[in-house]
């Protein structure tokens, strides 16, 4: 092959290739935006069982074995005027049944302000039953997570919430 063959076949080497990866780049789109949601309506969770702990935060045990909390499904429904209430049904039957008022709470943590800042929004639910039971929870708006989770007591789980659809 002569010089000039070679410098041709270099040359359409070199385009091809930059047209191949050229073509097989992507281009990273931007996640999409989480929308905040507005919390006023309905909202269902499940806590999963756990095991139930004392004051401060150890595991009680009876017999040699760790004491559960059964699973519970929630259902909180928080009204515009800023009542709320709680319908909390546990694995084993009972239902128990709250009613309250909730009031907006917002902050910003900031983990590592180089890397990741979390802005959180939410409710805290102050809740009473018939029977004298009081009962306080935080629904928030995780934006790391795009979820709605919600907060009980430091030995209760929390555990994510989703919209409750009108039947």
């Amino acid at each position: 092959m002569n010089s000039s063959n070679i410098l041709l076949w270099h040359t359409v080497w070199a385009l091809s290739t930059s047209f191949l990866f050229a073509g097989c780049s992507t281009v990273k789109e931007p996640a999409p935006r989480f929308e905040i949601p507005d919390l006023v309506g309905s909202w269902q969770g499940i806590q999963p069982e756990y095991a139930m702990k004392d004051a401060s935060g150890n595991v009680i045990y009876i017999q040699g074995q760790a004491a559960q909390v059964k699973s519970s499904t929630f259902i909180f429904v928080l009204q515009p005027n800023g009542g709320v209430t709680l319908s909390q049904s546990i694995s084993d039957g009972r239902v128990m049944e709250y009613q309250g008022r909730w009031t907006p709470i917002e902050s910003i943590n900031s983990k590592d302000p180089k890397t990741r800042q979390e802005s959180a929004l939410g409710v805290n639910c102050e809740l009473a039953a018939s029977n004298g039971a009081y009962r306080n929870y935080i629904l928030r708006v995780d934006t790391l997570q795009h979820a709605i989770l919600c907060y009980g007591t430091q030995r209760e789980p929390r555990f994510e919430l989703t919209p409750l659809r009108a039947r």
